[in-house]
This record gives C-alpha cells, structure tokens and sequence, in this order.
C-alpha cells in the first residue's frame, strides 16, 4: 500500500507559521517528512523536521548548529509537536536576517 502524501500536512504547517508570523520560514515535504527551513544570507537552513511514524504519529528532529538532524525524545500528533517547537523552542525558529 503507498504511503499517504503529506501535502495536506505541509500546508497545516505552513498556515499555523503564518498564522505567528513566522513568514521567513519555508516548509517542505521529503520522503515522509515535513521540513521547516529558512534561507538567507547564509543559504539554507535547516530548522525542525517532523517525520511520520504511522498515520497521524510524528517524531521531532531539531537541526544542531552545523544543520544536521539531531533526534529529540518528542513524538506525538503534527499539531503538537508543532506547538512544542513554536512555545518551548522559540529560538530555533529566530529570523537571523534581521540582526
């Protein structure tokens, strides 16, 4: 059986980053993950991945200092998870362009 698109996955989270005014960041889909990302001055850069487990299960990978994914004992629904990062790691989804 195929696995599901996310294409409705990346669009909720694309709205909720608007939604906070999170507009430097992009959002991807690759293989079974949702990828937030910004790009600049400094090219691309990797932000927070959500990857489906199973049907409506994600875990949470946060991007270290050099861009690579770093696992996180985090999982649960996108919505959560996606909450997680926006309340509890703020940081990691900082517009570095206007500093």
């Amino acid at each position: 059986m195929p696995t599901p698109s996310l294409d409705l996955e990346k669009i909720f989270v694309e709205e909720k980053l608007q939604e906070r005014k999170l507009c430097h960041l992009k959002v991807d889909k690759r293989g079974s993950s949702i990828v937030v990302y910004s790009s600049g001055e400094n090219g691309k850069e990797n932000r927070c991945r959500f990857t489906r487990i199973k049907t409506g299960l994600f875990v949470l990978n946060m991007a270290n200092h050099t861009g690579r994914w770093e696992s996180t004992p985090f999982e649960g629904s996108l919505g959560e998870l996606l909450e997680m990062v926006i309340e509890q790691f703020p940081w990691t989804l900082t517009n570095y362009d206007q500093f």
